[in-house]
């Protein structure tokens, strides 16, 4: 008869103290909040790569991502859907006081700069952006102690609206 040189009860202490990412990654539920149809309907472009999501957890937060970047004729959309949890904080005023920071930030008193916020229904949006530099639309929904977010990257020129954003988190929350 065969006998392993492992005892099971040295098995399930190596599986119990094996570092969480060797026996495999959370699956990321922010990837099933938005068809890359919708995306690509709504911003414009079509998916350059396969919606990517990863969920890591570090003090203070949890934060599950989902990433895809969308590509038209002349203009490259990357696309962050993220759900923020475990803040120890209210997730309305974790939103507020980011967007806060950012609209103090003297770069968008330069020429061409844009600085936008706006309430999409129960969204919280802001657009930042300046020439030659990644820009982003961002609209973020709070939930207890956290959020879902959009957040659209490229020219400044040429992001989507806070409307076109806001409708699309608000969309992906009702899917939580």
């Amino acid at each position: 008869m065969y006998r392993s040189a492992f005892s099971p009860s040295l098995l399930v202490a190596i599986a119990m103290f094996t570092p969480v990412p060797l026996r495999g990654q959370q699956a990321s539920s922010a990837c099933r909040l938005l068809q890359v149809g919708e995306l690509e309907a709504a911003i414009g472009g079509k998916a350059s790569t396969k919606p990517a999501g990863s969920v890591q957890t570090v003090p203070g937060m949890t934060l599950d991502e989902c990433s895809v970047v969308l590509s038209g004729s002349a203009t490259t959309h990357p696309v962050a859907i993220r759900i923020v949890s475990k803040l120890g904080m209210d997730g309305a005023q974790a939103v507020a006081i980011r967007n806060t920071g950012t609209a103090r930030e003297p770069q968008w008193k330069v020429a061409g700069a844009r600085l936008e916020q706006a309430k999409v229904g129960n969204a919280i949006c802001i657009l930042t952006g300046r020439p030659n530099v990644a820009s982003n639309s961002t609209c973020s929904i709070p939930r207890g102690e956290g959020y879902v977010e959009l957040d659209v990257t490229g020219p400044v020129g040429a992001l989507p609206s806070l409307t076109t954003v806001g409708a699309l988190v608000q969309k992906a929350v009702s899917r939580l």
